[in-house]
């Protein structure tokens, strides 16, 4: 049972029960370890829930060659188009989809089926042989400072009842209020946990082989009797959340979310980001203002979203950030365009191909 101190942290949803208590407050350092360039490889999977992605060719292409993710896991929801793309080398070979129709954009019931996506996901991991599974989102990129031979020697070396390697993440900044491509764009990334607009929580691998892995909300993993959560450190590995840098998709995004929550003032307190509450109101009141208040309101939203967003208009202090060009320089040095003969071979015989599905209730889970 949580204490009285622990209450405000626990969430609960129509199928989960869990905590999500925020990180300490500090600046998160990328300094530390060693570079390791050739480390025996562990067998990484990702799981994805994905709904219209920025450039999901770019995240795939990283984290494949990049940190030598072997298998995808992907839900992919309302986006039926990217099945032109994923039908073709090499992503054929590696990444396994599911479509969905007619989902909403709910904050708290995407939580359940991405538990959902997680419990699938392990079950097909297992069988693919993967060792270990990072559940990360489409607007985020795993980034090693001391390169991914470091991350593998580390998930290596844990001891066999750790089901759950934690990573810390970081925040970007958009270069400029035009940002379209923050992959590629997004250099300033905020360090300081207290500073964050969104979660401070981190993400996590979790251990395949451990008996019942399953989510344990969307930072965690737990298991049957191994609940064992092992810190790496972030000079080994680090998720880059890219949340909301480019304009536009944030307007798609708290529109969306407004229409679902933004007159439900219980919803509105449950939310844990001040940003998530001042962008629902912005883009709410932008979307009820009359013709004549349009302007004032356009600008009123722009400004909700820059001050926290753009590295040139936000008030932080140049200790609370840091700067990360690995990711823009590895996708420079991956040129999709010249892609490999594998990665741009035509499309020959299809695999076979789940039927699209709607979205229904999710299965009942446990409460953990």
């Amino acid at each position: 049972m949580a204490s009285k101190s622990n209450k405000k942290f626990a969430h609960t949803t129509s199928q989960q029960a869990y905590y999500m208590r925020p990180s300490e407050a500090k600046v998160v350092s990328l300094e530390g370890t060693a570079r390791v360039d050739d480390a025996q490889k562990v067998r990484l999977g990702v799981v994805l829930m994905t709904k219209r992605p920025a450039d999901l060719e770019q995240w795939l292409a990283y984290h494949r060659r990049v940190v030598g993710v072997e298998k995808f896991f992907l839900q992919i929801e309302d986006t039926p188009e990217l099945a032109a793309l994923l039908l073709r080398p090499p992503w054929n070979g590696c990444v396994d989809a599911t479509f969905v129709a007619k989902t909403h954009r709910d904050y708290f019931v995407q939580m359940d089926r991405q538990a959902v996506n997680v419990k699938c996901a392990v079950e097909r991991a297992r069988a693919h042989g993967l060792e270990w599974l990072l559940h990360v989102d489409d607007d985020e990129m795993l980034h090693c400072p001391a390169g991914a031979g470091a991350l593998h020697a580390a998930l290596r070396a844990l001891p066999p009842q750790c089901c759950d390697a934690h990573i810390k993440n970081l925040e970007a900044l958009a270069p400029a209020p035009t940002c379209s491509r923050p992959f590629s764009e997004c250099v300033t990334f905020v360090a300081s946990t207290s500073k964050f607009a969104s979660y401070t929580n981190g993400k996590s691998f979790g251990r395949v082989s451990s008996p019942g892995l399953r989510a344990h909300g969307p930072h965690h993993f737990r298991g049957d009797g191994s609940n064992a959560t092992r810190d790496l450190p972030p000079s080994v590995a680090v998720v880059l959340h890219y949340e909301s840098v480019a304009y536009e998709r944030w307007t798609t995004k708290f529109s969306e979310l407004a229409q679902r929550h933004g007159h439900d003032a219980k919803i509105l307190e449950k939310l844990p980001f001040p940003f998530y509450r001042a962008s629902l109101a912005a883009v709410g009141r932008l979307a009820a203002a009359a013709d004549k208040d349009k302007a004032k309101a356009a600008d009123d939203a722009f400004r909700v979203w820059s001050k926290s967003k753009v590295a040139g208009v936000s008030t932080l202090a140049p200790r609370d950030t840091v700067e990360v060009t690995a990711v823009r320089d590895a996708l420079a040095r991956l040129a999709l365009t010249d892609a490999s003969e594998a990665d741009r071979a035509p499309l020959t015989a299809p695999p076979a191909k789940r039927p699209v599905r709607e979205a229904k209730p999710p299965e009942p889970l446990p409460k953990i």
